[in-house]
Order: C-alpha cells, then structure tokens, then sequence
C-alpha cells in the first residue's frame, strides 16, 4: 500500500465520519425541536412527529452534504463515494473436451445399467425392498439382460422389453432351473415357492397330461367304444377283424374244395 492511497483512505474515512455526524446532529435537532414545539399535544403524538421530522431531516442532510462534499472529495483527490474496489478479473480455464467413448466402455454402461433397472423393476416383485432390489446382487449384459444368482445353481432373468417413446420399458423376470427350464415369476412369494418345488422332467409326459390332451380317448379305451379311440386304435381293432375274415374265406375255400 503505497503513501497516497494511505492519504486517499484517512481522508476518505475523514469525510464519512464528518457527513455522519451533521446527519446525525440535523436530525437529532429536528426531532428535539419538533417534540418541544408539540408541548400542549399527547405525549404519543409528540413522539411520532418527532421521529417524523428527525427522519426528514436526515434525509435533508445527507441531501446537502453529498452536494458540498463532492467539490471538496474532487479537490482533495478523494473518490465521491467510499466503494471498495472491484475484484480482478478472473480467467476461466476450458477444460480440453472428454474422449469419444469406445465400443467396450458403451457396452460396460449398458451391464451396469441393465443391472440398475433389473433391481428396480425388482421392486414389483419384492415391495420390502429386499436382496432382489439390489443393484449389487444382479450382473447386467451388453444386451440389456440381467440375472440373479439363487440357491441350487438356479438363477433369476430379467429381460426387457422394448421401450416405447417416453423411454418406459416393462421386464418380465424368469426363473431359469437346470440351465434352460425357465418360469415366469411376478413376486418374490412364487419364486420361493418355486425354488422348493422339485423339478419335472418335460420330455416325459405323465398319464394324466395325456388324458388332459385327448380325454375322449382314455374313456373310448375303458368303454370300448372305437367311435372314441384314436385312429390308430380303430385301425388296429379293423386289421383284426380283416385278419379274421380272411381265415374265414380260406377255411370256406377248403372244405368246397374237399366236397368236389
């Protein structure tokens, strides 16, 4: 700080102080001679009209003393107004724009992202917000599916559907058992009871799924009723009966054969 802002400063602190002081003396005055003047009025009265005219004076005041301090702030080099001095400017760095991302990073995105949306859409399954809404309990693919792992090395897929145009897209969540039997599941109550059942074995169909495919048929078999019986059924019963009327002809063939 140099010798002359140092001056600069006392005297701008000087003026203030000065300005401060006949402000305060006018409307200190002002008041004072308003209160005395009002004698014969109420004591509230007096009072108010009082700081009425201390106010007004004040502004008065500060009215006059701006007019004559700023010749007198001009000659002695000392700015009309005491403002603090306005800050450097700063220089803003840019920063250099980020890389394009790659084909790995973009599909590393879409594993974690699909892993984020397959524990929330988790929450239709398990309102408690239990280990299924756990983004950390779910291992998304560059192909926007996501699965579970779940006891017994069976294991929970979340596959989405396609998103409409406001971005919504449902998920349909399958229980996936010995690496390819999967069952829908739509709450967390069903995939337990799903873990506990046993597995059944698709490629041999019971007798009761086939009674449930052709129900005609089992009761056509126990009645003996052809009309019900599957076509293969009918069409062994038909080749007996022309079995036997073959026999029939050759033994009728015979005995004319033996009267000539």
């Amino acid at each position: 700080m140099t010798e002359q802002t140092t001056r600069a400063r006392l005297l701008s602190n000087a003026l203030d102080t000065a300005d401060n002081i006949a402000i305060a003396a006018a409307a200190a005055a002002a008041g004072l001679t308003t209160y005395r003047t009002l004698a014969a009025r109420p004591a509230e009265t007096r009072f108010t009209l009082a700081v009425t005219a201390a106010g007004l004076a004040a502004c008065l005041a500060d009215q006059v003393t701006t007019q004559l301090r700023r010749p007198l702030r001009h000659r002695l080099g000392v700015p009309a107004y005491s403002y603090a001095p306005a800050p450097a400017p700063t220089v803003t760095v840019t920063a250099a724009p980020a890389p394009a991302p790659s084909r790995e990073q973009l599909a590393e995105e879409v594993a974690a992202d699909a892993a984020h949306r397959a524990a929330s859409g988790a929450h239709a399954l398990d309102r408690s917000s239990g280990s299924l809404t756990q983004a950390t309990n779910w291992v998304g693919a560059a192909d926007g599916t996501a699965t579970c792992g779940l006891p017994g090395g069976a294991h929970l897929l979340c596959i989405p559907s396609p998103a409409d145009e406001h971005g919504y897209s449902t998920r349909t969540y399958l229980l996936v058992r010995d690496g390819e039997q999967q069952t829908r599941v739509s709450s967390i109550s069903e995939l337990v009871a799903l873990l506990d059942s046993p597995t059944v074995d698709a490629a041999q169909p019971t007798e009761d799924e086939d009674q449930n495919r052709d129900p005609w048929s089992a009761l056509g078999k126990k009645l003996a009723i052809a009309e019900l019986c599957p076509t293969s059924a009918v069409d062994e019963d038909q080749a007996d009966e022309d079995d036997e009327d073959a026999d029939r002809d050759q033994e009728a063939e015979a005995h004319a054969a033996s009267l000539l």
